[in-house]
């Protein structure tokens, strides 16, 4: 595509929130790959289960949807797919009673479910072959940064009509070109973005068939991810950044060593990662080479895994190159695949997904080479994008942690009178404590904390006094790791953070689903196929022993996923949903 120039609506603040004002209820899904979305699908269809008494579901009832990492991977297909039969596009929640070995595995053919299972890194390295090159993945480093997005484009999107595109160019300027942008809806897209007038701009000639459109009925969706300030750098300070169907952007600052970035807005989704050439007022000029689609926010969002999957083909890379059969191989070969390796993962921030960015808010916006980092990078709950760009006051929060929590009450917390159970390091950041306990003791940030801890100071949403009743609620709901965890949280007085542009937020009531140990589901299985319950127990057949938190099978099950897996785990978490259906009720019944 060759260099066009287009006229774009620049958002101040927070004028790019959700459009509609009638809105309450918030739902935020957590990162961690093929399990987040797995549980997250669950999660979903038990809402969908779920009527509020007005003969909507729960589902109906929520307005937003947050999502980081491999929850953006369901959050993305869910909010923009075509198919309007959700019992195919999710699926049925079934009661334990009525799972067996021979129906686990069944997924309807459209369900998003299917996607983990083509995360493979054997098809992960097939279609970098196929679209890229492996030679090309070996000699230039330019071409590296596209590699996530082209696998996340061709193995999650694609498959549900979300991705059509090219490649252009060879060699070093090989370049993923989606055909489409994303948009709220047609009507949104003309007013906003089509009727943009003034010379030369090309604003006139998009239409509805240019856009990925946001559909009707579903929650607003905030996809996160974050600019690292210098992403060659492994512990780079983090600003912010929230993609929506009507605009992508950061509000917040991030200082480091001198070196500093700011942000006061964003601007329409189709135009991020243009060129600044001019601005007048609210209406700013750009040049686009390349249309910014959802094949880009969702590789951002879960950018961790493009390095985890850079490993990967850097191997089939350095074995492809040599062109030796790798099963009858010399020291002298072996060696010089080694190196090959080597020297392409040497640097892995060259898979890092990198961008054209310039800051709205700036007098003089400057383009820039850009890094971005997976959401969940910092704030892995999806609860900073949430507050940040909704005005939703009750929030649902799924954190599908692989982290069970802990058994005992064994951990202090400074500022708090009794202990705690140890906890995912997730949480604690969200109150200003460090991730882990040092000494037995979850300690706040300060001054001393350690330098490579220091930019987790930026997740802080809330006040340090809560975090310590908090685990104590969550502990007490899980009956000793017998239950899902779930605990009511009410008027958590949300603080300013600069680094997310979140101020005078107010209250927000909150319900917790912290993805824990519950032995009556598999109990429940047991009464109708001791099989399969047997099978989940022990990891016979499909490894899903403890497969709700994962503790052996975490770094497989973080990407690749079979059918069985997913909708074990899916079809649990729809049975921890109506397990607290009168708590969500109560959340969500009235709008």
């Amino acid at each position: 595509m060759s260099q066009q120039k287009y006229k774009t609506k620049v958002y101040n603040g927070s004028d790019w929130n959700s459009p509609t004002t009638n809105t309450k209820n918030g739902l935020c899904l957590s990162g961690g790959g093929s399990r987040a979305l797995s549980a997250g699908l669950g999660q979903l269809i038990g809402l969908k289960s779920l009527c509020n008494g007005d003969g909507r579901t729960l589902l109906d009832s929520v307005d937003y949807i947050s999502s980081v990492s491999g929850g953006t991977w369901l959050t993305s297909i869910y909010s923009f797919s075509k198919n309007q039969n959700l019992d195919d596009l999710l699926g049925v929640y079934k009661p334990p009673t009525t799972l067996t070995e021979s129906n686990i595995g069944n997924l309807p053919s459209g369900s998003i479910g299917h996607a983990p299972s083509k995360l493979s890194f054997t098809d992960m390295i097939s279609i970098v072959s196929e679209k890229i090159g492996l030679l090309n993945i070996l000699r230039h480093p330019e071409v590296r940064k596209w590699m996530w997005a082209v696998i996340v484009g061709e193995l999650v999107l694609k498959p549900y009509d979300l991705y059509n595109g090219t490649m252009v160019g060879s060699d070093s300027k090989i370049t993923p070109m989606p055909k489409r942008y994303f948009s709220l809806d047609e009507a949104y897209m003309e007013k906003n973005i089509k009727a943009l007038s003034g010379n030369g701009v090309a604003n006139g000639s998009l239409t509805g068939d240019d856009f990925y459109f946001h559909q009707s009925g579903r929650p607003f969706p905030i996809m996160n991810t974050n600019i690292k300030l210098d992403y060659q750098q492994a512990d780079s300070a983090l600003l912010p950044v929230q993609g929506t169907p009507i605009a992508v952007g950061a509000t917040g600052e991030v200082c480091e060593s001198g070196t500093s970035l700011s942000a006061d807005g964003g601007i329409e989704a189709f135009a991020f990662t243009s060129y600044w050439q001019s601005q007048t007022g609210d209406d700013a000029i750009v040049d686009i080479d390349r249309r910014y689609s959802l094949i880009d926010i969702v590789s951002c969002s879960s950018a961790f895994f493009a390095q985890i999957a850079g490993k990967q083909i850097a191997t089939a890379a350095a074995i492809f190159a040599a062109g030796v059969n790798t099963a009858n191989l010399d020291v002298e070969k072996q060696d010089g695949i080694l190196e090959m390796e080597e020297e392409i993962i040497k640097d892995l921030s060259t898979f890092v997904p990198q961008y054209n960015y310039w800051p709205v808010g700036s007098a003089t916006p400057c383009n820039q080479n850009t890094g971005f980092a997976d959401g969940g990078n910092l704030d892995n709950t999806g609860l900073l994008g949430m507050l940040a760009r909704s005005n939703a006051t009750s929030i649902v929060v799924c954190y599908n942690s692989e982290t069970p929590l802990g058994s005992h009450e064994n951990i202090a917390v400074e500022g708090y009178n009794k202990k705690v159970a140890l906890i995912s390091t997730d949480i604690p950041i969200l109150f200003g404590y460090q991730p882990k306990p040092i000494n037995g003791t979850y300690v706040q940030f300060c001054n001393k904390t350690p330098a490579d801890l220091q930019y987790l100071r930026a997740a802080q949403v809330f006040e340090s006094n809560e975090f310590g009743p908090l685990v104590s609620s969550l502990f007490s709901a899980s009956n000793g790791q017998q239950s899902p965890t779930v605990a009511r949280t009410t008027s958590l007085k949300v603080c300013d953070n600069l680094f997310a542009g979140i101020y005078d937020r107010g209250n927000v009531d909150l319900l917790w689903i912290y993805n824990n140990y519950a032995s009556d589901w598999v109990d429940e299985i047991e009464t109708n196929s001791w099989e399969l319950a047997g099978n989940i127990r022990f990891g016979r057949d499909i490894p899903i022993s403890d497969f709700y938190n994962f503790p052996n099978y975490s770094t497989a099950l973080q990407l690749d996923l079979n059918a069985s897996q997913v909708n074990a785990l899916a079809q649990f978490q729809a049975w921890v949903i109506n397990q607290v259906s009168d708590q969500l009720t109560e959340m969500f019944g009235e709008h």
